[in-house]
């Protein structure tokens, strides 16, 4: 589908990702962030990979329904953890960003957000590509031959850093070459499901898996 076509929705997004609006990424490198918490008993933390995964995989073990020990998130969790989440996604988010800049096949982060609405699955989208220093690319699936949907209701928006899409994939969608996905576009689709937040997954070369869900306000204000 050509970018002509799109949806005023579209377009914003893509207006909103090419307007070179500031990234807010600290200053950090493959294996340690500078972190500064209020709520931490030190003003500075060295937050290493394997710390920031720690950090989200518990934060994700309360939060996300699908994990068998309930979704019941204890006070000390949400108080230690809430305000270094941003961080924790930053730091992996910049260690993927270093294996894309070597070899554009590794490195990938993904996000899938779950949202309430299309207007608050956007500015989710927003706030995540801007906050960590996505690649910026163009909305897919707010139209059909130009004609807006009904999205009333709940939304999933999929993006995808190494973003592509298979041939069959590419036949069973019709839009021909026109499906090849870019990197930083990304596809939002209708959603029934009770799920809200956002799951952030980043592909390491170490190959531990790595999935989160968090909540999708992570970047409001970070």
């Amino acid at each position: 589908m050509k970018l002509e076509s799109f949806t005023r929705i579209s377009l914003l997004f893509a207006i909103f990702l090419n307007a070179g609006h500031g990234f807010l990424l600290p200053s950090a490198c493959r294996s340690s962030i500078v972190l500064k918490s209020a709520s931490s008993d030190t003003d500075t933390d060295t937050l290493t990979i394997q710390q920031a995964s720690q950090i989200l995989q518990e934060w994700d073990q309360y939060y996300n329904k699908e994990n068998t020990s309930g979704n019941s998130l204890p006070e000390e969790i949400m108080n230690k953890n809430r305000p270094i989440l941003p961080a924790a996604i930053r730091l992996l988010n910049e260690a993927a960003r270093e294996e894309r800049d070597k070899d554009s096949t590794m490195g990938r982060c993904m996000l899938g957000i779950c949202a309430s609405s299309i207007d608050e699955g956007i500015a989710t989208l927003k706030s995540w590509v801007t906050g960590l220093g996505l690649p910026r690319g163009i909305l897919h699936g707010a139209d059909k031959d130009g004609v807006q949907l009904d999205l009333d209701g709940g939304v999933y928006i999929k993006y995808n850093t190494g973003g592509f899409l298979t041939f069959s994939q590419i036949r069973s969608s019709g839009m021909g070459f026109d499906a090849l996905w870019r990197p930083g576009d990304a596809l939002l689709e209708p959603y029934d499901g009770n799920y809200r937040g956002v799951y952030f997954q980043v592909e390491l070369d170490d190959g531990v898996f790595r999935q989160y869900l968090v909540p999708l306000d992570t970047f409001d204000e970070a």
